[in-house]
Order: C-alpha cells, then sequence, then structure tokens
C-alpha cells in the first residue's frame, strides 16, 4: 500500500497488490455495529489469489464477493456490481495504481453494507474499473473491496487454518492467549511494524491484500543493496494491481522478524517497477497473507496491535510458483501473460500469448485460475504437467516439470 495525492488534491491509497481507493477517511463516517445487540460474530472467508474473500450485501442486495484487505482506506465497487444496484457513478480523480499505467475512478454512496451480522452504513464508495481482475482472479467473482471502516470499528482476527473471521467491538474485547503481542503505528491506514529483514532494518506494512510473503520497495531495495545481497536473477510479473502488472525480482530470505515474531525460510519479492506504489520509500515494503497464515492474526486497532498466534503450518517452507508463468483468464482459456527466463515453463517452449486449453486433460474452463496457481507452487519438485497450448491456431501439446526456481 502506498499514498499519493490524486489530481484534485485527494488522498488515495494504492494497495500493494490490486486496487488503488480514496482514502479520505473523513469521506464516510463508520455506523458500524452487530445485529442483535452482540458484542461479537464469526463468518466464514475463502481464500482466492491468497486475499480474503467475504460475502456481503450491498443495500440489501447481493451476494457480492468483496476482499477484506487492511491496506484499503474505504470501501470500493465494481462498474459491474454498481450497475447491479442501480448507482450512477459520478466522476472521480484518474490515479496512479499499483501498476505503471493510470485509471479513472468514480465515486458513489451505499445505505448500507452487510457482512454476517455486522451492518455499516453511510459509506462513501470507489467505483473501480475492473479490467484488472480476470489476470488476477479468472473467472472468480470481485465485486468490491473494503478495509477500513472494519478494521476502526472492530478488533478483527483472521483464523487462517479453519478460514473464519472475528468481528469483536473493541471495548468488549479481552485478550488472555499466548500470542505474540506487536505494537504498531498508523501514519495513514495501514499497521506499520518496526522489523528487521536478515539483519536489515525497516517499517513494514502489514498488508492481508499482499498476496505473498513480503513484497519491498524499490527505494529499500536500493538503499540496502539487495539484489546484490540475495543474489537476485530470477525476475518476471509476480502479482497484478490496478494499472497492470508487477514485475519483481524473486529471492529467499532466511528471517524476517516482527517485533516479537520471527518467520523464516521466505521467497521475497524486490520491486522492478518504475512507478506506482512500490517506487515509494515511505516503507520498506509490505508483508503478506504467505507469513500472516502461519497464525491466526488478530487486528486491534483500538489497542494499535497485533496478536499473532502460531497455527499448526507455522514454520513451513515457503514456495513460488514452479512452473515459471502468469497466466491470466482469456475467456475460457488462459493466456500467457509472462514466461520467467530459465523457467521450466521457457524450457518446454511456453511464450508470451500462448493460449492454455488444458491442464492435465482438464478444459481450463473447467478449472478456477487460483486453484491453478496454486497448484503450481504446492506440487512437489519433479511433477510432469501436461498442457494444451494453442499459438497462432495450432495446437499441441507441452510437458513442464515443475521446479524451485529460488
Amino acid at each position: 500500500m502506498e499514498h499519493v495525492q490524486g489530481r484534485h488534491g485527494r488522498l488515495l491509497c494504492i494497495t500493494s497488490c490490486l486496487f488503488a481507493l480514496l482514502l479520505n477517511a473523513s469521506a464516510w463516517s463508520a455506523d458500524a455495529r452487530v445485529a442483535g445487540g452482540k458484542t461479537s460474530v464469526t463468518v466464514p472467508f475463502e481464500m482466492v489469489d491468497n486475499r480474503v474473500f467475504v460475502t456481503v450485501k450491498v443495500n440489501g442486495t447481493g451476494p457480492f464477493h468483496f476482499i477484506l484487505d487492511t491496506g484499503v482506506g474505504g470501501v470500493g465497487i465494481t462498474p459491474e456490481a454498481a450497475r447491479q444496484l442501480g448507482l450512477t457513478p459520478a466522476a472521480g480523480d484518474e490515479v496512479v495504481g499499483v501498476g505503471e499505467k493510470q485509471v479513472s475512478m468514480g465515486k458513489t454512496h451505499l445505505d448500507r453494507v452487510d457482512i454476517g451480522g455486522i451492518q455499516i452504513r453511510d459509506l462513501e464508495a470507489e467505483v473501480f474499473p475492473s479490467e484488472d481482475n480476470p489476470p488476477v482472479f479468472g473467472k472468480a467473482p470481485m465485486d468490491g473491496i473494503i478495509g477500513l471502516p472494519l478494521f476502526e470499528s472492530f478488533v478483527v482476527r483472521h483464523d487462517y487454518q479453519h478460514k473464519l473471521l472475528t468481528f469483536t467491538v473493541p471495548d468488549k474485547f479481552h485478550y488472555h492467549g499466548k500470542g505474540m503481542v506487536v505494537p504498531f503505528i498508523r501514519p495513514r491506514q495501514i499497521p506499520v511494524v518496526e522489523g528487521e529483514l536478515d539483519g536489515v532494518r525497516g517499517h513494514f506494512g502489514i498488508d492481508t491484500g499482499a498476496r505473498s510473503s513480503l513484497l519491498l520497495y524499490g527505494p529499500f531495495v536500493e538503499q540496502n543493496h539487495l539484489r546484490t545481497k540475495y543474489h537476485a536473477r530470477v525476475e518476471g510479473v509476480t502479482g497484478w494491481g490496478l494499472g497492470g502488472p508487477v514485475r519483481s525480482q524473486l529471492a529467499r530470505a532466511s528471517e524476517l522478524k516482527l517485533g516479537a515474531v520471527t518467520v523464516h525460510d521466505l521467497v521475497i519479492r524486490l520491486s522492478l517497477q518504475h512507478s506506482g506504489a512500490t517506487t515509494s520509500s515511505a516503507m520498506a515494503g509490505l508483508v503478506g497473507p504467505d507469513v500472516l497464515s502461519q497464525f491466526s492474526v488478530t487486528f486491534d486497532y483500538s489497542r494499535q496491535q497485533i496478536i499473532f498466534e502460531p497455527n499448526p503450518t507455522y514454520g513451513r517452507h515457503d514456495t513460488w510458483d514452479r512452473a515459471g508463468m502468469w497466466l491470466g483468464q482469456d475467456g475460457d482459456q488462459y493466456r500467457v501473460v509472462d514466461v520467467i527466463a530459465g523457467s521450466p515453463a521457457e524450457e518446454a517452449g511456453i511464450k508470451v500469448d500462448d493460449r492454455v486449453l488444458a491442464i492435465d486433460g482438464t478444459s481450463v474452463a473447467k478449472l478456477a485460475l487460483s486453484d491453478v496457481r496454486q497448484r503450481m507452487r504446492t506440487e512437489p519438485p519433479g511433477r510432469a504437467v501436461t498442457l494444451r497450448v494453442e499459438s497462432a491456431g495450432l495446437s499441441r501439446t507441452v510437458v513442464i516439470k515443475l521446479r524451485d526456481l529460488v
């Protein structure tokens, strides 16, 4: 997440890997409560491309699928969701996104958002373009994104192991467990903690929408000579956000410390962007779900603390895509957007703009893109994956043998 000024001088929040939303906190006045006089509610969530998705209703209509993201200072919806709700967005700003292209935002008002037993009323919302959704989520519905209105109104616990979110009224929250409590500051909307990466100190945003373990911003990388330190050679498209692809170098780090929390053996991304959010010197970078999901994580904005409780996955070996390509949805096919040099995909003859028709004999029309990405990073090295690929109207069979790139 990073902050820039919009064309009309309003403050913007850009979340690291996905969307840009206006971050004028005074634009919404949180009228948030748990229905029925309760002080806490628990709702299920899904992980899609490593982001937390919740089911919501907007203005009594739904269901819609929203990302819950600590890197977002408000709420946003897609133009398609706005049309379904009968809303006509007003003109907004043209902004620099996470990718390097500028994008146009609209503005609208939401009377009410419901998440399980939670009700939030009277929200100013951004309407963000949705053309960057298919390269990220494929056909999975992504209707909106929400952040600060929930995190400032409730203590929010992410139980990644059981995929449950618990929202508690702050003055009714009392923690008595054995988790590690890490204080944070919030110079803007995202929680920022002091940390240390293999002996290099920095301030890291804790971003549930950052997709990977750790995304390092360009200025921090250059200042600390991290490309040399980590012998970073593997590079390609490693994420996608509003405004297009995010290019990074990949490397493996030994240890990340966040207060009392220590995690080991992380795949890190060293940004190669020339513009956009990751060129800022405001922070060292963003800690994302591949670190956070090793814990149950409780965000308590009222006390400016995050509580980390290790779950059974704590200490796992971090992985990255073992094929070495970025696939995007294109109708009932996948389009190859990027191929990493020297990767199994390149060695098998995969080219940018190839069309993937089937994987291991199953039409990709029947597969979820996020599930395919997960398979490519979790199936073991040496596993052979058979693709049916089309190029220039001709189809062929390609076998990729997976292996670790870093």
